[in-house]
């Protein structure tokens, strides 16, 4: 929406996984378009976004490695900027703010404002329905 334009975007990735003919399982994560070096960033304190991204991405993806012996799967997924986490947008948003460096000022329920453990970025996926392969049955 205009109020919520959303993150901009930095790659869009091709998840493979498959079965070895040894039985063994493998998966691969490749990117096919964007940059996952692209600079973005977001400044936890005000959670303001920085650096570049893409509005929309757009690729062509061919499976170098597709053995039709080997049972596989693909999906797709799409990896957004960096943004701030829900609760480090509660941190900056608490009023009275919340000042880390007195502890025993920090009220409970945001103590996770403190926390080292916590992630103040996240980076939001969005992935589609898997295609499936299946080798084909003996004697075909």
């Amino acid at each position: 929406t205009a109020m919520n334009p959303g993150t901009l975007l930095q790659r869009v990735q091709i998840i493979k996984g498959w079965l070895t003919t040894d039985g063994e399982y493998r998966e691969r994560v490749i990117d096919v378009a964007g940059d996952a070096d692209n600079g973005a960033s977001v400044d936890t304190r005000t959670c303001a976004v920085r650096g570049d991204g893409f509005r929309e991405l757009c690729a062509v993806w061919t499976d170098q490695d597709f053995r039709p012996e080997e049972w596989a799967y693909y999906y797709s997924r799409v990896v957004e900027n960096p943004s701030c986490r829900w609760s480090q947008r509660q941190c900056i948003a608490a009023n009275p703010p919340i000042n880390c460096a007195e502890p025993t000022l920090v009220p409970d329920e945001y103590a996770a404002c403190c926390d080292v453990d916590v992630p103040k970025t996240v980076q939001e996926r969005s992935w589609t329905s898997p295609i499936w392969y299946n080798k084909p049955p003996s004697g075909c």
